[in-house]
């Protein structure tokens, strides 16, 4: 015998023996992980499953929300765009361009709560509210999900030690904050359904129908997989018999949950794909190694390097779970767990319009990897993650802090600007202090949410959004392309990287041409304008109407001379 099979009997001798001591619920309070992961939790207190939930969940809140005490806006890269498609809707009469879509569709709750809770709070404490709601949904739900797939308290506990990066993820970093609550919605939603399908009463299917609506107004993707994760538990029954007794069980309560996906399937597909995009028709296949590496940047990390310890549990739950790859909970068996991952590998990461398509299968690829932990651990490996842990929130406290001043630098040039200006955002350097999103890319709208200005970068191309284009702008000033276009002309050089070989000489005609084009478009349209981090390549081609009205780090507030701005009305 080996001395790590030595060790594994040893641990679970000692996990075994402390289970015949005390049986479950615990009366020294006592729940034995690595044979003493964690000690009396409460001396002479008996601990029961919710309550030791709820002790966990309440650390890996504190872990994931702290940091936002430290900012009066969450630095999360597409809120800022929220923001001001919610001041839009408020104030239609401002933007005749564009047309509110409605509040009875999918992905939009968030909208929905900052238009309504916001006209009490402001926006700004609407947005943290939201953003709070949204860890708090994920370090609830995680534990719960663990200890009834599983039914194992040993491990909830152990699998809290690997969820720490999974409350303030990714998508939540990325402002896709919809996403980010309909992920432990959907988790909450497939406890119901498989709690209907052991002991079907008409209180559960009405949760079913609830949860699901719920999950659908946040965000219709993850329904999605609950689909098919409710088809292949059906089809991986023993018996034809089972299969349909099962299927029938699960699928009649979801009824009215699938009506609502196929409503909202049915809005995207008739979205005009050619005008209201700039006829922008891209698909984007990742290769083997981004996708790896996307597995840990786009679930895991958090914005810098300072909180790149959530490596650890990615490359120890890999590990683990392959050690108990013959484990098969609920709704995530090993067939289903191969679903997810060749759907991953071969769902493309762009499609014309919607980026990160395929990246909203890793939470739950690595949701079947966290039920698969087992219910001990070695004392060292507990301390590493705990270290982890710990690091990982000082270094987002830290991100925090530093990303907020890249907002006040930002925001520094607002009272420059007057209210219902024309302004046209040209961001040249898209990412600030985050290395893992653009946080600069859609600061632009902290412009909208204090004087009304402009929203020429706003999501409105799809039906999808709180808002679309009544009339599809001209092409050049398509949300999709203007968005970009800063970033491939702030220099000559970068320009003349992405042509083919050419001379210097006509390079540098060709970029001047471009922007000539571009300013004789954009003057008419935008009395002020708003440049990020402008090279003095692009700075000397700004038409000479345009002078400087504030400039401060990186900043530039420029205004047209002789227009005060046009009225808002005569934008198109």
């Amino acid at each position: 015998m080996s001395n790590s099979d030595a060790v594994a009997t040893a641990l679970r001798a000692a996990d075994a023996s402390v289970e015949a001591s005390s049986p479950v619920p615990t009366t020294s309070g006592v729940v034995s992980v690595s044979g003493g992961l964690v000690r009396e939790l409460s001396r002479g207190l008996t601990f029961t499953d919710g309550q030791l939930g709820l002790l966990l969940s309440a650390g890996l809140f504190v872990i994931g929300a702290w940091p936002l005490a430290l900012t009066e806006v969450p630095p999360y890269q597409d809120l800022p765009n929220h923001l001001a498609a919610v001041t839009v809707i408020g104030n239609a009469d401002r933007y005749p361009e564009l047309v509110f879509n409605g509040f009875f569709k999918t992905n939009a709750a968030l909208f929905a709560w900052l238009y309504f809770v916001g006209k009490v709070t402001g926006l700004s404490l609407a947005s943290r509210l939201f953003s709070l709601t949204v860890l708090a949904a994920n370090a609830f739900v995680l534990p719960r999900f663990v200890l009834a797939l599983t039914g194992s308290r040993k491990r909830m506990v152990v699998a809290s030690l690997f969820c720490w990066p999974l409350v303030h993820n990714w998508f939540v970093s990325m402002g896709m904050l919809d996403f980010a609550l309909a992920v432990p919605l959907s988790l909450g939603l497939l406890l119901t359904i498989d709690a209907h399908r052991k002991k079907a009463s008409w209180r559960t299917a009405l949760l079913v129908s609830v949860l699901g609506a719920a999950t659908w107004y946040a965000h219709v993707f993850p329904l999605l997989v609950v689909h098919m994760l409710v088809f292949i538990e059906a089809v991986r029954q023993p018996s034809w018999r089972a299969r349909i007794g099962a299927l029938r069980a699960m699928a009649i309560p979801l009824l009215p949950v699938t009506a609502l996906v196929t409503m909202a399937l049915f809005e995207h597909f008739r979205d005009h794909v050619g005008p209201m995009t700039a006829f922008v028709h891209h698909k984007k296949l990742a290769p083997p190694w981004e996708l790896l590496y996307n597995l840990w940047a786009e679930y895991f990390w958090g914005f810098t390097k300072l909180s790149i310890t959530s490596i650890v549990p990615c490359f120890v739950l890999v590990y683990l779970a392959f050690k108990q790859r013959r484990e098969a909970p609920a709704f995530f068996s090993p067939i289903a767990l191969v679903a997810l991952v060749v759907l991953y590998c071969f769902t493309p990461y762009k499609i014309t319009n919607w980026y990160h398509v395929n990246s909203r299968l890793i939470p739950f690829i690595w949701l079947a990897l966290i039920l698969r932990v087992p219910d001990q651990l070695p004392r060292r490996l507990v301390a590493v993650l705990g270290v982890s842990a710990v690091l990982y929130s000082a270094g987002m406290g830290a991100d925090f802090a530093r990303l907020e001043r890249d907002r006040e630098r930002f925001t520094a040039g607002v009272s420059s600007v007057p209210e219902g200006a024309q302004l046209l955002p040209l961001i040249f350097k898209q990412k600030g202090t985050s290395e893992n999103t653009r946080s600069i890319l859609h600061a632009w709208g902290f412009y909208v949410t204090a004087k009304h200005t402009s929203a020429p970068l706003l999501f409105a191309h799809s039906r999808s959004f709180p808002v679309m284009y009544r009339t599809p702008p001209p092409v050049r000033f398509n949300q999709l392309l203007l968005e970009n276009f800063a970033t491939s002309m702030k220099s000559v050089q970068t320009f003349c990287e992405s042509l083919p070989p050419m001379s210097v000489a006509d390079c540098q005609t060709e970029y001047r041409a471009r922007w000539a084009e571009f300013w004789a478009e954009a003057t008419p349209r935008y009395d002020h304008l708003l440049l990020w981090e402008p090279t003095p390549d692009a700075l000397a081609l700004v038409p000479p109407s345009y002078s400087v009205a504030f400039r401060q780090s990186g900043l530039v507030v420029m205004a047209r001379e002789g227009a005060a701005h046009t009225p808002t009305a005569a934008r198109y």
